[in-house]
């Protein structure tokens, strides 16, 4: 039976806001209705500080926002390291937005986790993808945060209109200060954004697909993420799931094989909200009961966590670069 003291690591979605237009970003999957709305600082400070000493890691990563479209984070982040000075923070943003006191307030934070930076290519070309975003506002935040401390990786998405930039944008991720560069593809491409020519690769639904193939050949369970590694995740609304793609389906209904959980969350959908439950009871609870159960056995779940996510996470990666400091 899981227990709210076996977590370990929490991924919450502080915002469900974005000032980013991704053509293949989930925002514009829903089927149901998923305003912007944030977990604002006095709803974070309702996790119990027991739960959040016994934390390992806090990543600030959504389905559907991103984690600077909350002025707040700042706070949350200082209230965490507060209570847990042990504790690991990471992120992943389009960084586009806040200032850069902003950004070196936070980088001071994040000295022993990481802060994931997308930026699609150089100024000409990133925003081809990245709509919405300003290349140089990022270039500025990414500066402050690693000058005050800040452990930063830039995330380059390939393309075949900025394949060509890839090795003038890692020489750019060295002189701004972060530690690491790669590069991956696209979920998707299309007549405006063209799979690139360098490198020869899978799509990642299809790299998941056959893994979870071989693993289901072997009449293996999946692996679901509380019991696997002691993870839960926290939507922008308050819900609480085992995991991020829980409450994306919910939202976006967009693969057939995990329409299981849709019925399970509107039939739990009032309790379990951590700004009005306990999060005790949520995690220990019929819903979470309900899906562990249910996931061994589903092929979504055995698709998506099974024993070869590490290699199917490795194999997403198309470069990648690490600096020394």
């Amino acid at each position: 039976m899981l227990q709210l003291k076996d977590i370990r690591g929490l991924n919450i979605e502080v915002s469900s806001k974005c000032i980013g237009h991704c053509p293949f970003c989930s925002r514009w999957q829903k089927v149901r209705q998923y305003k912007d709305q944030i977990i604002t600082f006095s709803e974070f400070k309702l996790l119990p500080e027991s739960f959040l000493k016994q934390l390992h890691i806090i990543t600030f990563a959504g389905n559907f926002g991103d984690l600077c479209s909350n002025p707040e984070l700042l706070d949350m982040a200082k209230h965490v390291k507060n209570i847990n000075g042990r504790i690991r923070l990471g992120g992943d943003t389009n960084g586009s937005a806040q200032d850069e006191d902003w950004w070196k307030a936070l980088g001071e934070m994040f000295p022993d986790g990481c802060m994931i930076f997308s930026l699609d290519g150089l100024e000409n070309t990133h925003s081809l993808h990245r709509k919405g975003t300003n290349f140089k506002k990022i270039i500025s935040n990414i500066q402050s945060f690693t000058d005050s401390g800040g452990i930063a990786h830039w995330k380059f998405i390939a393309f075949e209109h900025n394949e060509h930039q890839i090795k003038t944008a890692e020489a750019m991720a060295k002189d701004t200060g972060c530690s690491r560069f790669f590069v991956i593809s696209s979920r998707d491409y299309n007549e405006q954004l063209r799979r690139p020519k360098t490198f020869d690769f899978q799509m990642k639904r299809d790299i998941f697909l056959s893994y979870g193939q071989k693993y289901k050949k072997r009449k293996r369970h999946a692996i679901c993420k509380p019991l696997n590694n002691g993870s839960i995740y926290i939507a922008a609304d308050g819900t609480v799931h085992p995991c991020c793609f829980a409450h994306c389906m919910y939202i976006t209904e967009h693969n057939p094989l995990f329409l299981y959980i849709v019925p399970l969350i509107e039939k739990y959908h009032g309790e379990i909200n951590f700004k009005t439950k306990s999060l005790q009871g949520i995690v220990e609870g019929p819903y979470f009961k309900e899906v562990l159960y249910q996931s061994q056995t589903n092929d979504y779940c055995t698709i998506k966590c099974n024993k070869y996510k590490k290699e199917v996470r490795k194999k997403l990666v198309l470069y990648d670069t690490y600096f020394s400091k």
